[in-house]
Protein backbone atom coordinates (compact mmCIF):
# COMPACT_ATOMS: atom_id res chain seq x y z
CA UNK A 1 0.00 0.00 0.00
CA UNK A 2 2.91 2.32 0.32
CA UNK A 3 4.67 4.25 2.65
CA UNK A 4 5.95 7.39 3.55
CA UNK A 5 9.78 8.90 4.96
CA UNK A 6 9.63 11.71 7.28
CA UNK A 7 12.34 14.17 5.82
CA UNK A 8 14.30 16.27 8.22
CA UNK A 9 16.52 19.55 6.98
CA UNK A 10 19.08 18.34 4.67
CA UNK A 11 21.39 20.23 2.47
CA UNK A 12 20.19 23.61 1.82
CA UNK A 13 18.41 23.62 -1.45
CA UNK A 14 19.80 25.74 -4.17
CA UNK A 15 16.49 27.83 -4.59
CA UNK A 16 15.67 31.02 -2.39
CA UNK A 17 12.88 30.67 0.42
CA UNK A 18 9.95 32.14 -0.18
CA UNK A 19 9.81 34.94 2.43
CA UNK A 20 6.67 36.33 4.43
CA UNK A 21 6.68 39.62 2.66
CA UNK A 22 6.46 37.78 -0.85
CA UNK A 23 3.50 34.99 0.78
CA UNK A 24 1.49 38.30 2.02
CA UNK A 25 2.11 39.98 -1.45
CA UNK A 26 0.82 37.15 -3.38
CA UNK A 27 -2.16 36.67 -0.55
CA UNK A 28 -3.28 40.36 -0.99
CA UNK A 29 -3.10 39.54 -4.99
CA UNK A 30 -6.17 36.61 -4.59
CA UNK A 31 -7.67 36.70 -1.18
CA UNK A 32 -11.38 38.89 -1.43
CA UNK A 33 -13.01 39.16 2.03
CA UNK A 34 -16.17 37.53 2.29
CA UNK A 35 -19.91 39.53 1.85
CA UNK A 36 -20.32 39.43 5.92
CA UNK A 37 -16.71 40.15 6.33
CA UNK A 38 -15.86 43.26 8.19
CA UNK A 39 -12.52 44.83 8.17
CA UNK A 40 -12.48 44.78 11.81
CA UNK A 41 -13.71 41.72 12.95
CA UNK A 42 -11.27 38.83 13.32
CA UNK A 43 -11.49 35.93 10.65
CA UNK A 44 -10.36 31.85 10.36
CA UNK A 45 -8.36 30.59 7.37
CA UNK A 46 -8.43 26.97 6.63
CA UNK A 47 -5.20 25.19 5.65
CA UNK A 48 -5.25 21.98 3.62
CA UNK A 49 -2.11 20.71 4.81
CA UNK A 50 -1.24 16.65 3.38
CA UNK A 51 2.26 16.65 4.79
CA UNK A 52 3.58 16.84 1.95
CA UNK A 53 6.95 20.05 1.30
CA UNK A 54 4.08 21.91 -0.44
CA UNK A 55 1.74 22.23 2.01
CA UNK A 56 4.10 21.92 5.22
CA UNK A 57 5.63 25.58 3.40
CA UNK A 58 2.08 26.60 3.49
CA UNK A 59 2.01 25.78 7.20
CA UNK A 60 5.31 27.33 7.79
CA UNK A 61 4.76 30.24 6.23
CA UNK A 62 1.19 31.39 8.10
CA UNK A 63 2.56 29.79 11.43
CA UNK A 64 5.67 33.11 10.27
CA UNK A 65 3.52 35.36 9.02
CA UNK A 66 1.27 35.62 12.13
CA UNK A 67 3.97 36.26 14.40
CA UNK A 68 6.32 38.18 12.01
CA UNK A 69 3.28 41.05 11.51
CA UNK A 70 1.89 41.11 14.59
CA UNK A 71 3.62 44.10 16.32
CA UNK A 72 5.07 45.84 13.10
CA UNK A 73 4.02 48.59 10.30
CA UNK A 74 2.99 47.91 6.19
CA UNK A 75 2.13 50.13 3.71
CA UNK A 76 0.98 46.73 1.30
CA UNK A 77 -3.19 46.97 1.00
CA UNK A 78 -5.44 43.97 0.75
CA UNK A 79 -7.86 44.56 -1.72
CA UNK A 80 -10.85 45.74 0.36
CA UNK A 81 -7.98 48.61 1.02
CA UNK A 82 -7.88 47.12 4.92
CA UNK A 83 -4.11 47.62 5.92
CA UNK A 84 -2.39 44.07 6.11
CA UNK A 85 -1.14 45.01 9.45
CA UNK A 86 -3.85 46.16 10.55
CA UNK A 87 -5.63 42.70 9.10
CA UNK A 88 -3.03 39.75 10.00
CA UNK A 89 -2.87 40.06 13.81
CA UNK A 90 -6.58 39.12 13.91
CA UNK A 91 -6.43 36.26 11.83
CA UNK A 92 -6.18 32.84 13.29
CA UNK A 93 -5.31 29.56 11.17
CA UNK A 94 -6.86 26.18 11.93
CA UNK A 95 -4.76 23.19 9.62
CA UNK A 96 -7.14 20.63 8.13
CA UNK A 97 -5.26 16.79 7.60
CA UNK A 98 -6.77 14.49 5.65
CA UNK A 99 -6.51 10.91 6.62
CA UNK A 100 -7.44 8.73 3.46
CA UNK A 101 -7.01 5.59 5.24
CA UNK A 102 -5.54 3.75 1.93
CA UNK A 103 -1.76 3.21 2.56
CA UNK A 104 -0.73 1.25 5.86
CA UNK A 105 0.31 3.59 8.63
CA UNK A 106 -2.03 6.72 6.75
CA UNK A 107 -3.54 7.25 10.37
CA UNK A 108 -0.05 7.18 12.05
CA UNK A 109 1.39 9.67 9.66
CA UNK A 110 -1.85 11.92 10.03
CA UNK A 111 -0.99 12.21 13.66
CA UNK A 112 2.98 13.24 13.34
CA UNK A 113 1.95 15.78 10.73
CA UNK A 114 -0.71 17.12 13.38
CA UNK A 115 1.98 17.00 16.29
CA UNK A 116 4.53 19.05 13.94
CA UNK A 117 1.76 21.70 13.24
CA UNK A 118 0.67 22.04 16.64
CA UNK A 119 4.59 22.73 17.39
CA UNK A 120 3.96 25.69 14.97
CA UNK A 121 1.15 26.99 16.93
CA UNK A 122 -1.69 25.79 14.44
CA UNK A 123 -4.62 24.47 15.51
CA UNK A 124 -5.28 21.19 13.82
CA UNK A 125 -7.95 19.03 12.97
CA UNK A 126 -7.62 15.35 11.29
CA UNK A 127 -10.05 14.16 8.97
CA UNK A 128 -10.53 10.41 8.34
CA UNK A 129 -12.43 9.97 4.99
CA UNK A 130 -15.09 7.48 5.33
CA UNK A 131 -15.22 5.04 1.72
CA UNK A 132 -18.55 3.84 0.77
CA UNK A 133 -17.46 0.08 0.44
CA UNK A 134 -15.05 -2.11 2.13
CA UNK A 135 -12.76 -3.13 -0.71
CA UNK A 136 -9.61 -1.72 -0.94
CA UNK A 137 -10.37 1.95 -2.76
CA UNK A 138 -7.08 2.40 -4.49
CA UNK A 139 -7.89 -0.61 -6.57
CA UNK A 140 -10.97 1.30 -8.04
CA UNK A 141 -10.45 2.05 -11.49
CA UNK A 142 -11.62 6.18 -10.62
CA UNK A 143 -9.34 5.99 -7.27
CA UNK A 144 -8.08 9.54 -7.92
CA UNK A 145 -11.16 11.48 -8.86
CA UNK A 146 -12.61 9.67 -6.04
CA UNK A 147 -9.99 10.49 -3.72
CA UNK A 148 -10.06 14.27 -4.52
CA UNK A 149 -14.19 14.47 -4.22
CA UNK A 150 -14.08 12.87 -1.19
CA UNK A 151 -10.95 15.12 0.21
CA UNK A 152 -12.58 18.46 -0.59
CA UNK A 153 -16.25 17.02 0.34
CA UNK A 154 -14.59 16.61 4.34
CA UNK A 155 -12.35 20.09 3.95
CA UNK A 156 -15.82 21.53 3.13
CA UNK A 157 -17.49 20.43 5.70
CA UNK A 158 -15.11 20.84 8.24
CA UNK A 159 -14.43 24.50 7.15
CA UNK A 160 -18.20 24.85 7.36
CA UNK A 161 -18.81 23.46 10.75
CA UNK A 162 -15.66 25.93 11.73
CA UNK A 163 -17.11 28.80 10.44
CA UNK A 164 -13.85 28.92 7.96
CA UNK A 165 -15.36 30.34 4.36
CA UNK A 166 -11.33 30.80 2.78
CA UNK A 167 -9.60 27.53 2.37
CA UNK A 168 -6.16 27.80 1.61
CA UNK A 169 -4.13 24.81 -0.96
CA UNK A 170 -0.20 25.08 -1.72
CA UNK A 171 -1.04 24.09 -5.33
CA UNK A 172 2.42 25.72 -7.02
CA UNK A 173 4.05 26.61 -10.43
CA UNK A 174 4.93 23.15 -11.52
CA UNK A 175 1.65 21.77 -10.48
CA UNK A 176 0.16 24.24 -12.57
CA UNK A 177 2.29 23.36 -15.60
CA UNK A 178 1.41 19.66 -15.34
CA UNK A 179 -2.49 20.51 -14.97
CA UNK A 180 -1.69 21.72 -18.47
CA UNK A 181 -0.46 19.01 -19.88
CA UNK A 182 -3.10 17.29 -18.19
CA UNK A 183 -5.64 19.44 -19.88
CA UNK A 184 -4.22 19.21 -23.49
CA UNK A 185 -3.81 15.38 -23.46
CA UNK A 186 -7.60 15.18 -22.72
CA UNK A 187 -8.15 18.39 -25.58
CA UNK A 188 -9.11 20.89 -23.90
CA UNK A 189 -8.42 24.33 -25.71
CA UNK A 190 -8.42 28.27 -25.15
CA UNK A 191 -9.84 29.02 -21.84
CA UNK A 192 -9.42 25.14 -20.92
CA UNK A 193 -5.59 25.72 -21.29
CA UNK A 194 -5.72 28.85 -18.54
CA UNK A 195 -4.81 26.19 -15.77
CA UNK A 196 -5.86 26.00 -11.80
CA UNK A 197 -7.58 29.47 -10.47
CA UNK A 198 -5.50 31.76 -8.00
CA UNK A 199 -9.37 31.63 -6.04
CA UNK A 200 -12.39 29.47 -7.03
CA UNK A 201 -15.59 28.02 -5.66
CA UNK A 202 -14.69 24.99 -3.89
CA UNK A 203 -14.46 21.76 -5.94
CA UNK A 204 -16.80 19.19 -5.88
CA UNK A 205 -18.95 19.90 -3.21
CA UNK A 206 -22.24 20.82 -5.11
CA UNK A 207 -25.38 20.02 -3.24
CA UNK A 208 -23.73 20.33 -0.22
CA UNK A 209 -25.47 23.34 2.20
CA UNK A 210 -23.01 26.04 3.58
CA UNK A 211 -20.40 24.83 1.80
CA UNK A 212 -21.16 25.21 -2.20
CA UNK A 213 -22.55 28.65 -2.64
CA UNK A 214 -25.30 28.78 -0.17
CA UNK A 215 -24.95 29.62 3.47
CA UNK A 216 -24.91 32.91 3.33
CA UNK A 217 -28.38 35.47 4.02
CA UNK A 218 -29.10 38.47 4.93
CA UNK A 219 -29.32 38.89 8.48
CA UNK A 220 -33.71 40.32 7.68
CA UNK A 221 -33.91 37.06 5.70
CA UNK A 222 -37.29 35.69 5.79
CA UNK A 223 -37.50 32.74 8.37
CA UNK A 224 -40.72 30.40 8.48
CA UNK A 225 -43.76 29.97 6.69
CA UNK A 226 -45.40 33.49 7.37
CA UNK A 227 -43.72 36.73 7.35
CA UNK A 228 -44.64 38.62 10.48
CA UNK A 229 -47.16 41.44 8.11
CA UNK A 230 -49.17 38.65 6.76
CA UNK A 231 -52.68 38.06 7.81
CA UNK A 232 -53.47 34.76 9.26
CA UNK A 233 -53.46 32.10 6.23
CA UNK A 234 -57.08 30.29 7.22
CA UNK A 235 -58.54 33.97 6.80
CA UNK A 236 -57.67 34.30 3.39
CA UNK A 237 -54.37 34.29 1.04
CA UNK A 238 -52.56 37.25 0.71
CA UNK A 239 -51.99 39.40 -2.65
CA UNK A 240 -49.12 37.65 -4.41
CA UNK A 241 -47.26 40.98 -4.72
CA UNK A 242 -47.67 40.65 -0.96
CA UNK A 243 -46.22 37.02 -0.38
CA UNK A 244 -42.67 36.84 0.52
CA UNK A 245 -40.30 35.32 -2.07
CA UNK A 246 -37.25 32.64 -1.20
CA UNK A 247 -34.24 34.90 -0.60
CA UNK A 248 -31.61 33.52 -3.03
CA UNK A 249 -28.42 32.23 -0.94
CA UNK A 250 -24.58 33.31 -1.77
CA UNK A 251 -21.34 32.23 0.75
CA UNK A 252 -19.68 28.54 0.54
CA UNK A 253 -16.03 28.67 0.79
CA UNK A 254 -13.48 29.32 -1.43
CA UNK A 255 -10.20 28.02 -2.24
CA UNK A 256 -7.19 29.85 -2.90
CA UNK A 257 -4.02 29.04 -4.02
CA UNK A 258 -1.13 31.69 -3.07
CA UNK A 259 1.42 29.57 -4.32
CA UNK A 260 0.92 29.32 -7.81
CA UNK A 261 3.53 32.09 -8.74
CA UNK A 262 6.53 29.92 -7.15
CA UNK A 263 8.04 26.63 -8.08
CA UNK A 264 8.64 23.59 -6.28
CA UNK A 265 12.39 24.24 -5.24
CA UNK A 266 11.52 27.34 -3.76
CA UNK A 267 8.78 25.57 -1.42
CA UNK A 268 11.88 22.56 -0.90
CA UNK A 269 14.19 25.65 0.50
CA UNK A 270 11.52 27.23 2.42
CA UNK A 271 10.81 24.20 4.92
CA UNK A 272 14.34 23.66 4.81
CA UNK A 273 15.37 27.09 5.64
CA UNK A 274 12.54 26.81 8.35
CA UNK A 275 13.95 23.94 9.52
CA UNK A 276 10.44 22.31 8.59
CA UNK A 277 9.74 18.39 8.33
CA UNK A 278 7.27 17.05 5.39
CA UNK A 279 6.33 13.43 4.67
CA UNK A 280 7.53 12.11 1.17
CA UNK A 281 4.81 9.60 0.19
CA UNK A 282 6.39 7.14 -2.44
CA UNK A 283 2.99 6.09 -4.01
CA UNK A 284 3.86 9.53 -5.73
CA UNK A 285 6.67 7.81 -7.80
CA UNK A 286 4.53 5.51 -8.78
CA UNK A 287 3.49 6.19 -12.37
CA UNK A 288 1.17 3.85 -12.71
CA UNK A 289 -1.10 5.28 -10.19
CA UNK A 290 -1.95 8.13 -11.63
CA UNK A 291 -1.65 10.21 -14.80
CA UNK A 292 -0.12 13.06 -12.77
CA UNK A 293 2.61 10.47 -11.58
CA UNK A 294 3.36 9.46 -15.11
CA UNK A 295 3.52 13.29 -16.19
CA UNK A 296 5.95 13.90 -13.52
CA UNK A 297 7.99 10.97 -14.27
CA UNK A 298 7.80 12.36 -18.09
CA UNK A 299 9.60 15.60 -16.86
CA UNK A 300 12.47 13.80 -14.92
CA UNK A 301 13.35 10.89 -16.96
CA UNK A 302 13.18 12.54 -20.50
CA UNK A 303 13.84 15.65 -22.22
CA UNK A 304 10.78 17.24 -23.35
CA UNK A 305 10.06 19.39 -26.48
CA UNK A 306 10.33 23.25 -26.26
CA UNK A 307 6.84 23.61 -26.37
CA UNK A 308 5.81 21.16 -23.83
CA UNK A 309 8.85 22.52 -21.15
CA UNK A 310 7.08 24.37 -18.06
CA UNK A 311 8.42 28.02 -18.60
CA UNK A 312 6.39 27.42 -22.06
CA UNK A 313 3.40 25.85 -20.61
CA UNK A 314 3.32 28.26 -17.86
CA UNK A 315 3.33 31.09 -20.63
CA UNK A 316 0.40 30.01 -22.60
CA UNK A 317 -1.09 29.08 -19.25
CA UNK A 318 -1.03 33.29 -18.43
CA UNK A 319 -2.07 33.95 -22.31
CA UNK A 320 -4.79 32.49 -21.87
CA UNK A 321 -5.99 33.95 -18.10
CA UNK A 322 -5.75 37.19 -19.86
CA UNK A 323 -8.02 36.02 -21.99
CA UNK A 324 -10.08 34.57 -19.41
CA UNK A 325 -9.68 37.82 -17.76
CA UNK A 326 -10.41 40.10 -20.69
CA UNK A 327 -13.65 37.83 -21.58
CA UNK A 328 -14.79 37.99 -17.99
CA UNK A 329 -14.94 41.78 -17.86
CA UNK A 330 -16.47 42.36 -20.86
CA UNK A 331 -19.12 39.01 -19.45
CA UNK A 332 -20.02 41.57 -16.73
CA UNK A 333 -20.28 45.32 -18.70
CA UNK A 334 -22.91 43.10 -20.79
CA UNK A 335 -24.59 41.54 -17.71
CA UNK A 336 -25.11 45.14 -16.34
CA UNK A 337 -26.06 46.23 -19.71
CA UNK A 338 -29.16 43.59 -19.52
CA UNK A 339 -32.52 44.65 -18.45
CA UNK A 340 -34.03 41.93 -15.91
CA UNK A 341 -37.57 42.81 -15.96
CA UNK A 342 -38.82 40.20 -13.43
CA UNK A 343 -36.71 37.42 -11.27
CA UNK A 344 -39.76 35.53 -9.18
CA UNK A 345 -38.06 32.86 -7.05
CA UNK A 346 -41.05 31.65 -5.69
CA UNK A 347 -41.26 29.62 -9.06
CA UNK A 348 -38.08 30.39 -10.61
CA UNK A 349 -39.41 32.72 -13.73
CA UNK A 350 -37.64 35.45 -14.97
CA UNK A 351 -38.47 38.36 -17.53
CA UNK A 352 -35.62 39.72 -19.68
CA UNK A 353 -34.22 41.92 -22.28
CA UNK A 354 -30.88 41.05 -23.22
CA UNK A 355 -28.20 43.32 -24.77
CA UNK A 356 -27.24 44.83 -28.37
CA UNK A 357 -24.16 42.84 -29.09
CA UNK A 358 -23.04 45.20 -31.39
CA UNK A 359 -23.11 47.96 -29.25
CA UNK A 360 -20.37 50.49 -30.00
CA UNK A 361 -18.60 50.12 -26.16
CA UNK A 362 -18.10 46.80 -27.45
CA UNK A 363 -14.22 46.95 -28.17
CA UNK A 364 -14.00 45.65 -32.20
CA UNK A 365 -11.79 42.61 -31.67
CA UNK A 366 -14.10 40.65 -28.71
CA UNK A 367 -15.30 37.60 -29.88
CA UNK A 368 -18.39 38.51 -29.46
CA UNK A 369 -19.79 35.43 -29.85
CA UNK A 370 -17.94 33.79 -26.55
CA UNK A 371 -18.91 36.66 -24.35
CA UNK A 372 -22.74 36.86 -25.61
CA UNK A 373 -22.56 32.90 -24.75
CA UNK A 374 -21.21 33.83 -21.20
CA UNK A 375 -23.57 36.43 -20.44
CA UNK A 376 -26.74 34.00 -21.38
CA UNK A 377 -24.90 31.55 -19.77
CA UNK A 378 -25.09 33.77 -16.44
CA UNK A 379 -28.56 34.32 -17.02
CA UNK A 380 -29.12 30.28 -17.69
CA UNK A 381 -27.94 29.63 -13.87
CA UNK A 382 -30.79 31.68 -12.57
CA UNK A 383 -32.96 29.57 -12.99
CA UNK A 384 -31.80 25.68 -14.07
CA UNK A 385 -31.73 22.76 -12.40
CA UNK A 386 -28.49 21.80 -13.84
CA UNK A 387 -25.04 22.15 -11.31
CA UNK A 388 -22.94 23.60 -14.58
CA UNK A 389 -24.28 25.28 -17.97
CA UNK A 390 -21.33 24.36 -20.39
CA UNK A 391 -21.14 27.80 -22.55
CA UNK A 392 -19.79 25.64 -25.59
CA UNK A 393 -22.94 23.84 -25.64
CA UNK A 394 -25.09 27.43 -25.57
CA UNK A 395 -23.52 28.51 -29.21
CA UNK A 396 -26.04 26.72 -31.43
CA UNK A 397 -28.65 29.35 -29.16
CA UNK A 398 -26.90 32.37 -30.06
CA UNK A 399 -28.71 33.58 -32.96
CA UNK A 400 -32.09 33.30 -31.41
CA UNK A 401 -31.13 35.14 -28.33
CA UNK A 402 -28.95 37.72 -30.03
CA UNK A 403 -29.98 37.58 -34.01
CA UNK A 404 -27.76 40.77 -34.64
CA UNK A 405 -24.55 38.21 -34.63
CA UNK A 406 -26.14 36.11 -36.99
CA UNK A 407 -27.27 38.79 -39.56
CA UNK A 408 -27.69 36.66 -42.34
CA UNK A 409 -29.64 33.58 -41.09
CA UNK A 410 -33.27 33.76 -40.71
CA UNK A 411 -34.94 34.61 -37.52
CA UNK A 412 -36.54 31.86 -35.17
CA UNK A 413 -39.40 33.80 -33.25
CA UNK A 414 -40.71 30.03 -31.92
CA UNK A 415 -39.77 28.87 -28.26
CA UNK A 416 -37.06 26.59 -27.35
CA UNK A 417 -35.15 24.93 -24.59
CA UNK A 418 -32.13 24.67 -23.91
CA UNK A 419 -29.66 23.33 -20.54
CA UNK A 420 -33.01 22.72 -18.38
CA UNK A 421 -34.53 25.95 -19.08
CA UNK A 422 -37.53 27.24 -21.43
CA UNK A 423 -37.22 30.85 -23.63
CA UNK A 424 -40.26 32.02 -24.77
CA UNK A 425 -39.98 35.67 -26.81
CA UNK A 426 -42.45 37.94 -25.49
CA UNK A 427 -41.73 40.59 -27.72
CA UNK A 428 -40.15 40.62 -31.68
CA UNK A 429 -39.41 44.13 -31.92
CA UNK A 430 -35.14 45.63 -31.49
CA UNK A 431 -35.11 45.03 -27.94
CA UNK A 432 -37.02 41.46 -27.60
CA UNK A 433 -38.22 40.73 -24.28
CA UNK A 434 -37.95 36.70 -23.20
CA UNK A 435 -39.96 34.82 -20.51
CA UNK A 436 -37.48 32.90 -18.84
CA UNK A 437 -38.54 29.25 -16.38
CA UNK A 438 -37.52 26.14 -15.31
CA UNK A 439 -38.43 23.20 -18.34
CA UNK A 440 -41.49 21.26 -17.59
CA UNK A 441 -40.37 17.72 -16.59
CA UNK A 442 -40.61 14.83 -19.04
CA UNK A 443 -42.57 11.87 -17.89
CA UNK A 444 -39.08 9.90 -19.59
CA UNK A 445 -36.78 11.42 -16.85
CA UNK A 446 -36.88 10.55 -13.23
CA UNK A 447 -38.33 13.38 -11.31
CA UNK A 448 -36.75 15.07 -8.53
CA UNK A 449 -37.41 13.34 -4.87
CA UNK A 450 -36.62 14.17 -1.69
CA UNK A 451 -37.90 11.74 1.19
CA UNK A 452 -38.03 12.75 4.78
CA UNK A 453 -38.23 9.85 7.37
CA UNK A 454 -40.70 10.24 10.44
CA UNK A 455 -39.76 11.89 13.83
CA UNK A 456 -38.36 9.52 16.34
CA UNK A 457 -38.82 11.55 19.14
CA UNK A 458 -39.27 15.64 19.41
CA UNK A 459 -39.44 16.43 15.55
CA UNK A 460 -36.31 18.66 14.13
CA UNK A 461 -35.09 20.43 11.92
CA UNK A 462 -34.05 18.32 8.61
CA UNK A 463 -30.76 19.15 7.04
CA UNK A 464 -30.73 21.31 4.28
CA UNK A 465 -31.28 19.82 1.15
CA UNK A 466 -31.00 20.78 -2.67
CA UNK A 467 -34.49 20.40 -4.42
CA UNK A 468 -34.37 20.14 -8.04
CA UNK A 469 -30.81 22.33 -8.21
CA UNK A 470 -32.85 25.22 -7.42
CA UNK A 471 -34.11 25.11 -3.62
CA UNK A 472 -32.80 24.49 -0.16
CA UNK A 473 -35.40 23.06 1.77
CA UNK A 474 -35.11 21.98 5.15
CA UNK A 475 -38.50 20.30 7.13
CA UNK A 476 -40.10 19.66 10.81
CA UNK A 477 -41.67 16.17 10.31
CA UNK A 478 -44.64 16.07 12.95
CA UNK A 479 -46.36 12.98 11.03
CA UNK A 480 -46.04 9.25 12.01
CA UNK A 481 -44.84 8.90 8.20
CA UNK A 482 -42.41 9.75 6.24
CA UNK A 483 -42.79 12.70 3.93
CA UNK A 484 -41.91 13.80 0.11
CA UNK A 485 -40.58 16.86 -2.10
CA UNK A 486 -42.15 16.12 -5.73
CA UNK A 487 -43.12 18.39 -8.26
CA UNK A 488 -46.33 19.32 -7.91
CA UNK A 489 -48.45 17.73 -10.65
CA UNK A 490 -52.15 17.70 -12.29
CA UNK A 491 -53.55 14.90 -10.46
CA UNK A 492 -52.57 17.25 -6.95
CA UNK A 493 -54.00 20.65 -8.21
CA UNK A 494 -57.03 19.81 -8.32
CA UNK A 495 -57.52 17.95 -4.53
CA UNK A 496 -55.09 20.54 -3.09
CA UNK A 497 -57.05 23.40 -4.21
CA UNK A 498 -60.49 21.80 -3.02
CA UNK A 499 -58.52 21.32 0.83
CA UNK A 500 -57.68 25.13 0.60
CA UNK A 501 -60.77 27.81 2.33
CA UNK A 502 -62.69 29.25 -0.44
CA UNK A 503 -61.02 32.61 -0.46
CA UNK A 504 -57.31 30.69 -0.91
CA UNK A 505 -58.60 29.52 -3.60
CA UNK A 506 -59.08 32.04 -5.75
CA UNK A 507 -55.87 33.68 -4.52
CA UNK A 508 -53.89 30.94 -5.24
CA UNK A 509 -55.28 30.72 -8.78
CA UNK A 510 -54.75 34.37 -9.90
CA UNK A 511 -50.76 33.76 -8.08
CA UNK A 512 -49.88 30.63 -10.24
CA UNK A 513 -51.52 32.61 -13.26
CA UNK A 514 -49.05 35.25 -12.82
CA UNK A 515 -46.46 33.48 -11.71
CA UNK A 516 -46.37 29.73 -12.80
CA UNK A 517 -48.88 29.42 -15.66
CA UNK A 518 -49.87 26.51 -17.94
CA UNK A 519 -47.16 23.54 -17.28
CA UNK A 520 -45.23 25.70 -15.21
CA UNK A 521 -46.51 25.10 -12.16
CA UNK A 522 -46.38 21.53 -12.42
CA UNK A 523 -42.33 21.82 -12.01
CA UNK A 524 -43.40 23.67 -8.46
CA UNK A 525 -41.83 21.44 -5.14
CA UNK A 526 -45.02 20.06 -3.39
CA UNK A 527 -44.82 18.49 0.35
CA UNK A 528 -46.83 15.19 0.26
CA UNK A 529 -47.73 12.74 2.86
CA UNK A 530 -49.08 8.97 1.73
CA UNK A 531 -52.84 8.96 1.83
CA UNK A 532 -55.17 6.02 3.46
CA UNK A 533 -55.86 5.10 -0.25
CA UNK A 534 -52.39 4.73 -0.96
CA UNK A 535 -52.19 8.20 -3.18
CA UNK A 536 -50.41 11.11 -1.97
CA UNK A 537 -51.59 14.13 -0.65
CA UNK A 538 -50.22 17.60 -0.84
CA UNK A 539 -49.43 19.19 2.20
CA UNK A 540 -48.25 22.30 1.08
CA UNK A 541 -46.48 23.91 -1.75
CA UNK A 542 -43.29 25.80 0.30
CA UNK A 543 -41.45 27.80 -2.38
CA UNK A 544 -45.19 29.67 -2.80
CA UNK A 545 -46.04 29.77 1.46
CA UNK A 546 -49.11 28.28 0.73
CA UNK A 547 -50.97 25.09 2.81
CA UNK A 548 -54.63 24.35 4.47
CA UNK A 549 -54.68 25.78 7.93
CA UNK A 550 -55.33 22.46 8.94
CA UNK A 551 -51.87 21.20 7.92
CA UNK A 552 -49.72 23.70 9.95
CA UNK A 553 -49.60 20.75 12.71
CA UNK A 554 -48.15 18.30 10.47
CA UNK A 555 -45.05 19.76 8.74
CA UNK A 556 -43.07 23.27 9.28
CA UNK A 557 -40.69 24.50 6.85
CA UNK A 558 -37.76 26.87 5.57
Amino acid sequence: MGTTNRIVNTLASPARPVSVTEFVTALSRIWRPSESYSGNQSATWGLAISGGVDSMALAALCSQMHSSFSNTTNSLKLENNVSTLDFLPRVNFRAFVVDHGVRTGSAAEAQAVAKVLEERGLKTSILKIKWPTSANPSERPNFESLARKYRYQILGRACRDHGINSLFIAHHEDDQAETVVMRLINGHKRLGLAGMKSDSVIPECYGIHGVHESGGMPQERWRGRKAPSQPKLDKTLPRVEHIPQPVPETGGIRVYRPFLGFRKERLIATCQAEAVEWFEDHTNLDPTLTSRNAIRQLYKSNTMPAALTKPALLELTERFQELANTQLEMTKWCLSHCSIKRFDTRSGVLNVQFNDMNDSAIPPLTDKKLVAASVLRRIIMLVTPKERVRTPLLHTTLKRVFPELCPDEELDSGSFTVAGTQFKRLTNDAKCEWFISRQPHKKSTAMPLITFPPAAKEPSWSEWTLYDGRYWIRIQNHCKMPLSIRPYDQLDHKMFRKSLPWKMRTALHEMLKDIAPVDLRYTLPAICRPGDDGKEIVLGLPTLNVAPPKNEKLVKWE
